[in-house]
C-alpha cells in the first residue's frame, strides 16, 4: 500500500505544507492485538464465552437489603402544615453476601427509587419524580461484603393531600434490579 500524502495549504502564506502517513502502521503493539480477553469499548471481545458470562454472573439473591426509615411515624397534621425541615429520610443499604465480586448496571443517573403506597397497595408518591436524572449510563463494583448506600429524602409538603391516617407502607429499591428491594411499614397517624 502506497503512503498517503496530505497538504496543507496556508492562507497567509502560500507555501504547500505537506506530512507523509503510512496508514499500514499500527501503533498497538502486535502482542495486544490479538490477546484473549482483550477489552475494547468495555466488552470482551474474544476470548472464552463461559469464562466471559461465568465473570459477569449475577447472583441477585446473594445480595442483603436493609430499609431504614425516620421518622417511623407521621402525623396529618405535620403534613398539612410541615416545616420546611420535615421530611422523612430513607436509607437503603445493599450488601454483596457473595464471595466474588460484581457489577451492576444502571441505565441513567439514578441508583435508588423509593415508592410510598397506602393501605390499598396504590402508589401514592414515586421519589424519582420530582427529580431529573442525567441520561448517561453506569455501573458500580461491589465487592464481596462490601455495601452501597443510598439515602433519599421525601419532604412532608409532597405527601400533602395524597395520604390519610392508617398504615402505608414505604419500599427502596435499586433501579434496573427491581428484585433487590426492602419495605417497612409507615404509620399516618390523624
Amino acid at each position: 500500500m502506497k503512503p498517503y500524502r496530505l497538504y496543507w495549504f496556508s492562507v497567509l502564506v502560500a507555501l504547500p505544507l505537506w506530512a507523509e502517513v503510512d496508514a499500514s502502521k499500527s501503533t498497538m503493539p502486535d502482542k495486544f492485538q490479538s490477546a484473549p480477553g482483550l477489552i475494547k469499548g468495555g466488552l470482551f471481545m474474544e476470548g472464552s464465552k463461559k469464562r466471559f458470562e461465568g465473570a459477569n454472573e449475577l447472583n441477585l439473591e446473594s445480595y442483603k437489603t436493609k430499609l431504614e426509615v425516620t421518622p417511623g411515624a407521621i402525623t396529618l397534621k405535620h403534613i398539612r402544615d410541615p416545616q420546611p425541615s420535615d421530611q422523612i429520610v430513607v436509607k437503603f443499604t445493599l450488601t454483596n453476601g457473595s464471595d466474588k465480586g460484581s457489577t451492576l448496571y444502571f441505565p441513567t443517573a439514578q441508583r435508588c427509587e423509593a415508592v410510598i403506597r397506602d393501605t390499598a397497595g396504590k402508589v401514592i408518591y414515586t421519589w424519582s419524580e420530582d427529580f431529573e436524572f442525567a441520561p448517561e449510563p453506569g455501573y458500580s463494583y461491589v465487592n464481596p461484603g462490601e455495601r452501597l448506600n443510598y439515602q433519599v429524602t421525601i419532604p412532608f409538603q409532597a405527601l400533602r393531600g395524597k395520604v390519610a391516617s392508617g398504615q402505608a407502607s414505604i419500599a427502596a429499591s435499586l433501579v434496573n434490579y427491581p428484585q433487590l428491594r426492602a419495605e417497612m411499614p409507615l404509620e399516618i397517624q390523624p
